[in-house]
């Protein structure tokens, strides 16, 4: 039952991934999105639509969540760089699976749960097997941050 619980906590962190930082369709012009087809047939002005943000690396996203990691498990210099490269790693992994358009949803799972086991092993060499847990099952939401940082600043 608790490793269950631990792959809907792993899909969600995915999802929110997906909607935090656009990756999918939804962006670009993909699926209806942006300028209208038919506008564009009917001899509509082409006005430029703007630089498009692209979305943040590996290293982006592992630079973003360090600080809340470092201070939620007191980390020193040595773990806080280890730490770093095992999220760049695991980051850049995870984004390279959901690019991936060539395997079906079953092998996707299945390399996704071996990439988790792999991150926490990995994991284990810094911290305590209740501290990769507690990091695994983290809210990055704006909400919990905020949250977060309300309660490291009192």
């Amino acid at each position: 039952m608790r490793y269950l619980f631990i792959i809907a906590i792993t899909l969600f962190s995915m999802q929110s991934i997906y909607a935090q930082y656009g990756y999918g369709r939804g962006y670009g012009g993909y699926g209806g999105y942006g300028r209208s087809r038919m506008g564009s047939m009917m001899g509509a002005s082409q006005t430029p639509q703007g630089p498009t943000e692209e979305p943040p690396t590996a290293a982006e996203i592992a630079e973003e969540r360090l600080p809340d990691y470092v201070a939620e498990f007191e980390l020193d210099p040595f773990q806080t760089e280890v730490l770093r490269t095992y999220l760049e790693d695991y980051f850049n992994k995870v984004m390279g699976l959901q690019k991936d358009e060539t395997k079906d949803a079953e092998t996707m799972r299945k390399d996704f749960e071996r990439m988790q086991n792999e991150f926490k092993a990995d994991l284990k060499s810094i911290l305590t097997e209740e501290e990769v847990e507690k990091l695994i099952a983290m809210d990055f939401s704006n909400s919990a941050v905020r949250k977060r940082k309300k309660n490291r600043d009192n």
